[in-house]
């Protein structure tokens, strides 16, 4: 049986303090249904930032086209929405809900912690817009602890909590490429992996220095390539789509 592969996008940048960062998304093409993971900026970024995510678009410079959105992105390539069985968020801020509410068939994968906090919190607040997630005709899938998508070891969702309340990071097994560490959120950038920097922090900062470190362990065992959440210099060094990881 074929194994799995790894596309990498951008939906366009964000802009912070004259730092600009990728906003990255991913396609997992497995022979049990693709997987969209995140789906970077929502569409309606593109057209207006400010009335989809109020004030919270006043904090960032937004760089984003209509044709930075994943679905414009998946058709370029040749990707048929309807194969994607799988939207995997690994949370629910603002820059990784793009693919909610495009794909009508795909099951909504994301850790019950992160579901129910995004719920919880006040629109705008913390990184969430309600609008995003509580959209009608979503089919969610709830989890706790570890969870192996597909049951083949290929795609593991590990719980990486602290920059949001369930923040999880991925962990494929690809069989040319070997292991790839998607951590999300949960490290942007090399300077947080090596310690100059603290973990970006929305939820709980302890939370987060755990989690890094959990991940630190892993990468000392297993040598993945490593894919930070927001790291201009490491997305830029990365095979984008139409390349593959396989």
């Amino acid at each position: 049986m074929a194994g799995a592969e790894l596309y990498m996008f951008s939906s366009g940048t964000l802009g912070l303090g004259g730092y600009e960062v990728p906003v990255p998304f991913y396609l997992i093409r497995h022979p049990q249904g693709d997987v969209i993971v995140d789906g970077g900026n929502p569409l309606a970024v593109a057209r207006d930032a400010h009335a989809h995510w109020g004030k919270l678009a006043d904090l960032f410079e937004v760089q984003m086209s209509e044709e930075q959105h994943c679905v414009a992105q998946l058709r370029r390539h040749g990707f048929a929405q309807e194969s994607v069985a799988f939207v995997v968020q690994t949370h629910l801020h603002i820059d990784h809900t793009g693919a909610l509410g495009h794909f009508p068939d795909a099951e909504i994968v994301v850790h019950a912690a992160e579901l129910d906090s995004a719920r919880a919190e006040h629109p705008h607040a913390r990184g969430y817009v309600a609008a995003d997630f509580e959209q009608p005709g979503l089919h969610w899938r709830t989890f706790t602890g570890e969870h192996d998508l597909f049951g083949d070891g290929s795609v593991r969702l590990l719980p990486t909590p602290g920059h949001s309340a369930g923040h999880v990071s991925l962990l494929l097994s690809l069989k040319r490429s070997g292991p790839v560490l998607l951590s999300a959120d949960a490290v942007d950038n090399r300077a947080q992996w090596e310690g100059r920097q603290p973990p970006r922090v929305l939820h709980d900062a302890e939370d987060a220095e755990r989690s890094r470190e959990q991940l630190r362990e892993l990468a000392d065992e297993v040598e993945p390539l490593l894919v930070f959440g927001h790291d201009p210099e490491n997305f830029a060094a990365l095979k984008h789509a139409p390349d593959c990881y396989d």
